[in-house]
């Protein structure tokens, strides 16, 4: 317990440094027709807001920013500033109950040492990697942070539901914490979009950690998962009106409703065009991911109209870290599991629909959580075999002496 308050305080403290100077940072780009300018917020117009916007569950907080402090920015940070931090806890509590599973005494990690040490510097990659500036600070970019919120809030319910290697009877408990995660998932769907991802990122977890790949396991759950996969009709109606204006699979069509910015000189884009821009816009994610220099709010990013040999290059490059994440699932899970959770989450802005900025560092925001486990993961490797190597030359000199 306290070690855990210690790792909670820890990733707390280090995302309100980090983001101290934040707080009168002020409304940009679309903050003016999302906030400055929204009447029905500013009314606080329950009813128009849970029937007319395609994000529901973010504009009620926007509304709730402006009843307590109007135009305000440092409401609206501060609630930014909370949500990550508690991202940053919630994904710290889903590594440490996934990697030290619930035994049957309902003690975590009953006659082991339980490992801190993946949880707290996964928690602490995700609240202070640089490339969570623009979510946290451009005040609209709530909507990844409060989805991301959502997110992992179903995953940690779910857990408790079935936990790993631990109970696989749904009680009375079981289906509460199975409620939450069903309620989560319908918020996260009111939120964002991007959430869409999570009933697939449950089946995942489902497969990788609870059932250890037995297949028969999952299939005996699945009308808990069925469950969690209907939430998506939440996510499907509050956007019905916008999917056929941003979707087009014909190559010489573009999609309607969608216009490149002018900047660009081109009018339109259809699906095909946009995924193989998406080939392109993955790898410098990936690179911010590793070396965070020169972020951007507002890109200048050209649309791919044709296929290219870096096209092609970073196609065949993208299937092979997919491939070594397949690979990785016999005997290193969790390192298979974050680039999973990687593309899986980033595929809902970065493959065939179709939006307006083909790249936005804000999109990195869930994704980087599967890039935190991943390095949380290399590191307290190289931290182990640091010590085996120190245990070693101790042991040699002994038997020299």
């Amino acid at each position: 317990m306290k070690k855990n308050i210690l790792c909670i305080l820890l990733i707390a403290i280090s995302a309100a440094v980090i983001y101290s100077n934040s707080f009168n940072a002020s409304f940009h780009f679309d903050d003016q027709h999302s906030i400055i300018e929204y009447e029905t917020i500013h009314r606080f117009d329950l009813k128009n807001i849970l029937l007319s916007s395609p994000r529901p569950v973010l504009d009620i907080t926007f509304a709730m920013n402006y009843y307590f402090g109007k135009l305000d920015v440092f409401g609206y940070h501060l609630v930014n500033l909370l949500l990550h931090a508690a991202n940053g806890i919630m994904l710290y509590f889903i590594l440490l109950m996934t990697i030290n599973p619930v035994k049957s005494t309902n003690r975590m990690g009953s006659g082991n040492k339980i490992n801190f040490k993946v949880p707290l510097y996964a928690a602490l990659i995700f609240t202070a990697h640089p490339v969570q500036t623009e979510s946290v600070t451009y005040i609209v970019s709530r909507s990844s942070v409060l989805a991301t919120f959502f997110y992992l809030l179903s995953l940690l319910f779910f857990i408790r539901a079935f936990p790993p290697s631990g109970n696989r009877q749904a009680g009375g408990r079981s289906l509460l914490y199975l409620a939450g995660a069903f309620l989560s998932s319908c918020l996260g769907m009111g939120t964002k979009q991007i959430a869409a991802t999570l009933p697939l990122m449950l089946l995942m977890y489902d497969f990788y950690f609870i059932c250890d790949g037995n297949l028969k396991l999952l299939k005996g759950r699945y009308k808990a998962h069925l469950a969690m996969f209907s939430t998506i009709a939440v996510a499907v109606y509050v956007s019905s009106t916008f999917l056929t204006r941003f979707i087009s699979f014909d190559y010489g069509e573009g999609a309607s409703g969608v216009a490149m910015p002018a900047r660009l000189g081109e009018s339109s884009v259809t699906s095909f065009q946009y995924f193989i821009t998406q080939l392109h816009v993955i790898p410098h994610y990936i690179k911010l991911l590793f070396y965070p220099v020169n972020l951007n709010l507002d890109y200048d990013w050209a649309v791919t109209r044709s296929p290219d040999w870096q096209t092609v290059l970073f196609f065949f490059m993208l299937c092979a870290i997919i491939g070594i994440a397949v690979k990785l699932f016999k005997n290193e899970r969790l390192l298979s599991f974050g680039i999973i959770w990687f593309f899986v989450t980033l595929s809902v802005t970065s493959s065939f629909i179709v939006i307006y900025d083909v790249i936005f560092e804000h999109r990195l925001y869930l994704p980087s959580a599967g890039f935190a486990i991943l390095m949380a993961v290399v590191i307290s490797r190289i931290s182990d075999l640091r010590y085996l190597i120190s245990d070693w030359k101790r042991g040699k000199g002994s038997k020299t002496s």
